[in-house]
């Protein structure tokens, strides 16, 4: 299963991330997310690449946080992709919009279905 509800009816996505080496990784969607994908910040010391830019973004609380940004290869079914990658103190992974750009989602809540393709 790739993609899935979870019990609060949120729709998850599994992928891989190249963090040296490949990682599997569970990850919300977040379609109010503009970037590629979030990472718990336990993870970054995987990851030994050097920050590309510093990035501000409102958070769901309305305040602002700068974030380093970085280059990341995903795995996803049979579609590989670089997409942004940040790290943040949440204990869960995120996909936003630029990681969806190219995938069909359908969210089915009245049957409780989530397709990502």
């Amino acid at each position: 299963m790739s993609s899935y509800l979870d019990d609060q009816n949120n729709p998850h996505v599994k992928l891989d991330i190249f963090l040296s080496p490949w990682v599997g990784v569970d990850c919300l969607i977040d379609s109010g997310f503009s970037g590629g994908i979030a990472l718990p910040v336990s993870l970054h010391s995987a990851f030994r690449q050097k920050p590309i830019a510093y990035q501000e973004y409102e958070l769901a609380d309305g305040s602002f946080t700068t974030f380093s940004i970085y280059k990341a290869r995903v795995r996803f079914k049979n579609v590989n992709k670089e997409i942004t990658l940040l790290f943040t103190k949440s204990k869960e992974g995120l996909v936003g919009i630029e990681f969806l750009i190219g995938f069909r989602l359908v969210l089915d809540l009245k049957k409780f279905q989530i397709e990502l393709n």
